[in-house]
């Protein structure tokens, strides 16, 4: 997609690709500033992924990028010289790591370059700009990022080598997710009617030793959780493998705030970040189950002033974001709730819940209790082995 004397690269190897030039230097340990300011007629013609540019596709129920509008950054530019040499370093370090032949993860690129003063964000930033540039996955670039996802259940995981793992033995306190599992089944003789989706480490602990035990014989069920903010790709790959090996339901229960309804959306439509790679990584049957502002602030009884929070600016633009998606307006439920958060002007936190003597066990169990499709998984499950 870039250009030298107006030619198109060839297509090939990734490292050649995007850049007025049809070989780039010989990589070194680490890409001096200099190295790349010498370049004065690099340019790329990165595409966008800006809003407008993102399409929701019902048939793949996925989001998509639509191919099009593309951004141009080059060294000689004031106004983008500098991304452009963040992307040259990064493609100098990817196509080092390719040569060789390991993975790593994307964190480790940060350490390396002295450009990335911004730290990880920096280089996940410029590998997104690249993979789309590419037309390839991070995986493709032997790149990984470090999850913060674990996971909790009767489980067992086989990985690519044949080892079968139980997730009991992975830690007590929950199993962090691996990308190298490529079977889940279910222990024998437990049962998985449900997966429970919950947002942030703090309220996953909440699941740890002995709630954890007394809340999974009770409900017969798995949790995941992402972490903190949004997933990251080997959550979500994964979550969509509970999905399709044990074709149960899965539910999530995230914050009522407009981060919380951004991570939802994030797991049923797909990433807004990377919309050129959303293949395999969502979840279209996911539901929403709580926690609800409503339920939150227990309006009836006006204990919003209490325990809700105002809206920021950067709220108020999340929440005006996802009003301009016509996907996410045409669920029913999403729509309602996003206007009467911004009606209110409040948001709050799952774990305003105790202030109203609800712990989020006893919400979750009445908001799942008439779950039409849990009772549907059950018929269709009934009469096969455990191992699915």
């Amino acid at each position: 997609m870039a250009n030298k004397d107006g030619n198109s690269s060839q297509r090939g190897d990734p490292s050649n690709q995007g850049s007025n030039h049809s070989r780039m230097p010989h990589p070194s340990p680490i890409v001096k500033e200099d190295s790349i300011v010498a370049y004065e007629g690099l340019s790329y013609q990165l595409p966008s992924r800006d809003l407008e540019q993102q399409e929701y596709v019902p048939l793949l129920r996925q989001l998509c990028l639509r191919r099009g509008k593309v951004n141009s950054c080059a060294v000689s530019d004031p106004k983008t010289s500098h991304w452009a040499k963040v992307i040259t370093a990064v493609l100098s370090l990817v196509q080092e790591q390719l040569i060789r032949g390991t993975r790593r993860s994307s964190d480790i690129l940060a350490c390396r370059e002295k450009l990335f003063e911004r730290g990880e964000k920096t280089v996940d930033d410029a590998l997104l700009d690249i993979c789309c540039l590419l037309e390839c996955t991070m995986k493709s670039l032997n790149l990984y990022q470090v999850t913060a996802g674990m996971v909790i259940g009767p489980l067992i995981f086989t990985r690519e080598d044949g080892v079968v793992i139980p997730c009991s033995l992975l830690g007590p306190e929950g199993a962090y997710i691996q990308q190298k599992w490529s079977e889940i089944t279910v222990t024998p003789g437990a049962e998985v009617k449900f997966i429970l989706v919950v947002q942030g480490a703090a309220n996953f602990d909440h699941f740890g030793p002995g709630q954890r035990d007394q809340f999974l014989r009770e409900f017969s069920c798995a949790i995941v959780t992402g972490g903190d903010g949004q997933p990251d790709i080997r959550t979500r790959a994964f979550l969509r493998k509970l999905k399709d090996s044990l074709s149960v339901p899965i539910y999530v229960l995230v914050n009522p705030d407009p981060e919380g309804l951004s991570i939802f959306c994030t797991y049923k439509f797909g990433s807004s970040e990377g919309p050129f790679d959303n293949v395999g990584l969502t979840v279209p049957d996911i539901k929403w189950i709580g926690v609800h502002l409503g339920d939150a602030l227990d309006v009836e009884n006006a204990l919003d002033i209490e325990i809700g929070l105002p809206l920021t600016k950067e709220d108020v633009s999340i929440l005006e974001g996802l009003c301009a998606k016509k996907y996410v307006m045409g669920d029913e439920l999403l729509r309602m709730h996003i206007h009467f958060m911004m009606y209110r002007g409040l948001k709050s936190k799952i774990e305003a819940l105790y202030y109203r003597q609800y712990p989020p066990t006893d919400y979750i169990r009445k908001a799942i209790k008439n779950q039409e499709d849990i009772q549907v998984a059950r018929c269709v499950n009934f009469g096969r082995e455990t191992s699915v």
